[in-house]
C-alpha cells in the first residue's frame, strides 16, 4: 500500500462497481458468450471477456464481437441486455471486506456508486447484495449523457452534495476510475485484484483489499 501525506479532508467516497464491490465476471461472461452462441459465433474464455469490462455495456459487446462482426451490434446488444437483466445476480458476489468496511464508513463520509454499467442492472445488484442502503447516489453509465472517464458524474455529485471534488475521493480497480478522478480533481484509490489494470496511470493511493479502506483515510 502507498499512501501520500497530504491527504485533504474527505467527504465523499465514490465507488466503481464491477471489480471493485462486486466480482460480476462469471454472468457478464455467461451473458457474453449465450449472446455470441445466438449469433452463431465462437465463444471467448473467461479472462478474454474480463479484459473486455470496464467501460460499460456497448464497448464489452463491440470487444466481444471484434470488428469483423460489427455489423451484428444491434441484435447483439438487444440479445445480451435481456439477457444480462435475468441472469446479472446469478453468480455474482461482494469481493471481501466490502460487508464489514461499508459500515465503518456511511457515518463520516456520504457514498455514492458512479460505474458505467446500466443503472438499472447497478441497482438490481446492489438491491440483492443488500448494499444498496450505504449509497445515496447510483449513477450508471446511463444515467447521464457521458460516462467514465468523463468527470461530469463526479461533477453531478460534487455540486449536488456542495462539495469540491479536492473532497472526494474515487475508488475503482481500473485505469478509467484513476482517469475521472484525476479529471475531477479528486483523489484516486486503487484496489488491486479486481477486473481492470492502471494502464500506466499513477494513483494516489494503492490498496491490496477493500478492508484497507478506513485505515487509510484516517
Amino acid at each position: 500500500m502507498n499512501h501520500p501525506t497530504n491527504m485533504p479532508r474527505i467527504k465523499a467516497i465514490l465507488f466503481d462497481l464491477d471489480g471493485t464491490l462486486i466480482d460480476s465476471v462469471t454472468d457478464l461472461a455467461n451473458s457474453v458468450n449465450y449472446t455470441l452462441g445466438k449469433l452463431d459465433l465462437p465463444p471467448h474464455t473467461r479472462e478474454e471477456i474480463k479484459s473486455f469490462v470496464g467501460d460499460g455495456v456497448q464497448k464489452l459487446i463491440k470487444r466481444s464481437l471484434g470488428q469483423t462482426h460489427m455489423e451484428k451490434f444491434a441484435d447483439a446488444f438487444g440479445i445480451f441486455m435481456d439477457h444480462y437483466g435475468t441472469h446479472c445476480t446469478d453468480n455474482t458476489v461482494l469481493y471481501p471486506g466490502v460487508v464489514k468496511t461499508l459500515p465503518l464508513l456511511i457515518n463520516d463520509y456520504s457514498l455514492a456508486v458512479l460505474t458505467n454499467k446500466s443503472v438499472k442492472f447497478s441497482l438490481t445488484i446492489l438491491q440483492t447484495l443488500k448494499i444498496d442502503s450505504y449509497f445515496s447516489e447510483v449513477l450508471g453509465g446511463d444515467s447521464l449523457p457521458t460516462k467514465k472517464p468523463d468527470p461530469a458524474g463526479i461533477f453531478y455529485l460534487a455540486e449536488k452534495w456542495g462539495l469540491d471534488p479536492a473532497r472526494m475521493i474515487m475508488v475503482g480497480d481500473h485505469v478509467t476510475d484513476i482517469d475521472v478522478g484525476q479529471r475531477a480533481g479528486c483523489k484516486t484509490v486503487f484496489i488491486n485484484g479486481g477486473i481492470g489494470e492502471t494502464r500506466g496511470l499513477a494513483p494516489d493511493i494503492t490498496i491490496d483489499t477493500f478492508a484497507e479502506l478506513p485505515g487509510i483515510l484516517t
